[in-house]
Parts: structure tokens; sequence; C-alpha cells
């Protein structure tokens, strides 16, 4: 190659690397580069909330809501206050979006009361309240009395042919288990017609307690119309001078007619209930009112 031909090469390739030096320096880097922006100067778009976010958003609300009732009971010097949501659940032959229960109780004893907070059309909730003490129940809204029950049907009695209670709390645990799957509901669902469902039992407890000097060990067991609680059993170890042994009661998780059997055995049915409100009688159910100022989410 003639050397004017070889210099004229070398003159092109320094001004090809030149132009690819000053097309690197004016393209930004990655890192650099506003994540979502279209170089129009408008902020990114929000993408709209996910399911979970909307979840969360909602547990807070109906736990906050939750929150705003203690039940007292007779001249107890402590009101029981809600614990953490123990079931949260849905319905889609009512409706039910999305629910919770929660137990109110003192210092991890007996349920004093069970709240259920559940979502069943745009921005209506409604709140509803199992009485798990047999007398003497005021619910309490924000310090000022908000229902009365006048009748008490969560009754607890001596198990028969009872066995006798383990030493260790898992053993324990077993046995209520065993004991549990003995019972089975029969729920009458419906408003205008109803339908018979053999209710399906939770193998494991929503929740546990004990009470020192007389209750050694419980549990609260839920029958469910598939996630959704409709009636609850209690299985407690209880003492007292008649010796150690197993006690039970059914309370109704539901406004509709409910109807329990104890190895095939009759023990225990309730009507279905048509009061709401402050009419109710032993079972409270009802929208929920927000306060001033309370944001309900969708």
């Amino acid at each position: 190659m003639k050397s004017s031909a070889l210099a004229q090469w070398r003159v092109w390739i320094l001004r090809f690397t030149l132009l690819l030096a000053a097309v690197a320096s004016a393209r930004p880097l990655l890192s650099d580069d506003p994540q979502g922006d279209k170089g129009d100067g408008k902020p990114p778009e929000l993408a709209p909330p996910s399911n979970e976010e909307l979840a969360d958003r909602r547990i807070v609300f109906m736990k906050t809501a939750l929150a705003h009732y203690t039940v007292q009971v007779g001249d107890g010097k402590e009101p029981a206050k809600v614990a953490d949501p123990c079931l949260r659940f849905t319905n889609a032959l009512s409706g039910v979006t999305d629910g919770i229960i929660s137990v109110y109780a003192v210092n991890g004893g007996r349920p004093a009361a069970v709240g259920q907070f559940f979502k069943n059309a745009p921005r209506s909730w409604v709140n509803e309240f199992t009485i798990i003490a047999e007398s003497n129940v005021t619910i309490m809204r924000s310090g000022r009395p908000f229902w009365k029950p006048s009748e008490y049907v969560c009754k607890l009695t001596d198990l028969p042919g009872s066995p006798v209670p383990a030493a260790k709390p898992a053993l324990r645990l077993a046995q209520m288990r065993s004991i549990a799957a003995d019972f089975s509901v029969i729920d009458h669902f419906g408003s205008q017609e109803t339908t018979r469902h053999n209710l399906r039992l939770l193998s494991q407890p929503v929740y546990r307690y004990s009470e020192e000097g007389k209750i050694v060990d419980g549990a609260l067991f839920i029958f469910a119309l598939g996630t959704n609680p409709e009636c609850g059993l209690l299985l407690e170890t209880f003492q007292d001078d008649k010796g150690v042994r197993y006690r039970y009661a059914l309370s109704p998780m539901s406004i509709f007619e409910l109807e329990a059997r104890y190895k095939e055995t009759p023990v225990w049915a309730i009507e279905r209930r048509i009061f709401f409100g402050n009419s109710c009688r032993s079972y409270y159910a009802l929208t929920y009112g927000p306060d001033p100022g309370e944001t309900v989410p969708e």
C-alpha cells in the first residue's frame, strides 16, 4: 500500500473512533436513566395497588375496627380486649370477600367473646359478636356501652365419657383434636331459602388458653362453611373439687339455625336469629358504622 493511501486510511479510522466516543458520551448510562422516564417531563405512572397491598390495607382496617370494642364481664377489674386475628376467611355463597375473627380475652384466658368482621359489598362491612361468657356481659365501644345480650347460649358442660386429660400440652392437644372430630354441626344456611350444610371442622384450634387454678388447658375449634366460621367449639381441661376432666361448649358464629351432635347424639341446637343491632338477644350482627373520620377501604 502506498504511503499516501495508508495515511488517508489512518485518518478515517481516527475519525470513526472519535465519532463512537461522541455518541457514547451523549448517551446516558442505564443507572442514570430515571426509571419510567419517557423524556416528556412527566412523572412515571404509578401501578394500581396489588391484591396483596389491598389485603394488607383491609386487615389493618379490620383489626383497628375490632379494637374499638372491649368486653366487660360482671365486675371484672379488667375488660377483655381484642387479640390479633386468629382466622382470615371468605365465603362465596354470601358474597364475603374478606373477613377475620379475633378473640376477646383477659391475659390469655378463656374468651369472653369472639369478634367477627367482614366485607360483604363495596364499602360495606359487618361486625358480629359471639358471646362465650355465661352471664352479665356488656360490649363497650370506645369506653361506652354498645350492646348487652339478654340471653346466653354458650354453656360449658362435662364431656360424656371424658378421657383422663394428658399431662403434657402436646398430648392434650392430640386428645382435644380427637374429641373435636367426634362432633358434627349442620348449618341451615341462607336468608330466603335455606340449605343444609355439614360444616367442616378445622383440625387445628384457632386459640389456646388457660387460667391458673381452674383451666389447665383450653382450645377453640371452628366449624366452617368453606373457610367461613359458622360455629365454635370450646374444649377445656377443667379442674375443681370434683377432679380434672374435659368440658365443652358450642357457640354460634352465624345468625342461621345450627344443630350439633357428639358421636351421633344431638347435644345442642339454636334457632335462626332474625334480630339485628340492639334488638339482638344472644348474638350481635349489624353493618359496621365507622367513627367520624375513619377511612373505610374498598
